[in-house]
Parts: C-alpha cells; sequence; structure tokens
C-alpha cells in the first residue's frame, strides 16, 4: 500500500470565477442595502415627526378643555406657540395651572435652551445648516407653507405653523408641523415617493 495521497486544489479560473459571482452579488446587494439604510432614516424621522404632532394635539386638547380665556379675544392661543413648541412645554405665565409646563413630547431630551428640547431629526442627507442645528424649529405663516414653489430655511430642520384659520367659535382650527425639507434636489423621497414637506 502506498501513503500517497491525492490533493486537489482550485484552480486559478476556478478562483477567478468566485471573485467574479462574489463581485456580482455585492453589486446588486450594496445598493438595496443602501436605500434599507435611507428608509429606515426616513422612518425614524416620520416616527419623531408623528410623536411632536401627537403632543401638539394632546395640548391642543388640554387647551380646549381648560376653558380659560382661549379664542381670538383671549391670552390663551388654543395651539402651542412657537416658543412653547421650541421649549417642549407649555410656557405661557397665562396658561392655567393644571397645564401649566406640559411637556409637548416625552422625552428624555429636555433643555431650557430654545431648540433643544425636540428629538434630533436625522434625515439621510442634511444640509450643512440642519446638521448644525438638527431640533431648531424655524416659524413660517400659513401663506409661506401655501405659496408654490414652497420657500423654506434650511437653517433648520423642523417648521411649525401654529395656525390663525378660525372656525365659526373663533377658535384656531389649523396648525401644521413638519419636516423643514424643501430642495427642489432632494435624496429624503421616500418608498411612496413622498417629500419631507408633504409627510
Amino acid at each position: 500500500m502506498s501513503g500517497k495521497t491525492t490533493e486537489h486544489g482550485f484552480t486559478l479560473l476556478e478562483l477567478l470565477i468566485v471573485i467574479i459571482i462574489l463581485g456580482i452579488f455585492a453589486a446588486t446587494a450594496v445598493p438595496y442595502y443602501l436605500n434599507m439604510v435611507q428608509e429606515a432614516k426616513i422612518a425614524a424621522a416620520k416616527g419623531r415627526m408623528a410623536a411632536i404632532r401627537g403632543g401638539i394635539e394632546l395640548a391642543h386638547a388640554k387647551i380646549m378643555v381648560s376653558g380659560v380665556n382661549t379664542g381670538p379675544d383671549g391670552n390663551n392661543p388654543d395651539w402651542p406657540t412657537l416658543e412653547e413648541v421650541q421649549h417642549n412645554e407649555l410656557r405661557l405665565a397665562t396658561r392655567p395651572e393644571p397645564i401649566q409646563h406640559l411637556q409637548l413630547v416625552r422625552s428624555e431630551i429636555f433643555s431650557n435652551e430654545q431648540n433643544q428640547a425636540l428629538p434630533q431629526c436625522n434625515l439621510p442627507d442634511l444640509t450643512p445648516g440642519m446638521m448644525q442645528n438638527p431640533r431648531g424649529v424655524s416659524y413660517r405663516t400659513l401663506e409661506d407653507i401655501r405659496s408654490n414653489p414652497r420657500r423654506a430655511n434650511e437653517a433648520s430642520c423642523w417648521a411649525y405653523y401654529p395656525g390663525n384659520e378660525r372656525d365659526q367659535y373663533g377658535r384656531v382650527v389649523d396648525a401644521i408641523f413638519y419636516i423643514n425639507d424643501d430642495r427642489l434636489l432632494t435624496d429624503n423621497i421616500d418608498a411612496a415617493g413622498g417629500r419631507p414637506s408633504s409627510w
């Protein structure tokens, strides 16, 4: 009996074929993965915005239920003011005691500094201005949001419209809050083709 064993290895051609196949897989999988990462960031931003919207709606409801001097002639606006949204709490001195310092969004992020009390917004391609102040809330009029094309300030990530439309009882009935990204060309398009300003 011979003690020799036959060993087989890969030829150069076989290695090249394997490398080519792996390259094809990588070329098709990487873009798909990057798209999933972008969609995840967009979904996270949408979730944070929904939480803030919910907080604003809750604050609006509590202000209305309090019934203390609200309406066009009162000193307690029905919707949270821009300052209150920026600080994430109902802080007007004229607010009724039960709703004083009501935090709009439940979060461990809290600060007495303006624009630092809201969840951070991480869109896939934030502008340099947004990167410097991702929690910034900028004020725009209702006419600004209705203009076409809409013109927004890209230095801040959030845009809040406290609302100035009133119903037959004189109460403010509308407020708009959205991620401020109105660039004509942007990567922040969700899977449904929606822009941040339409979220």
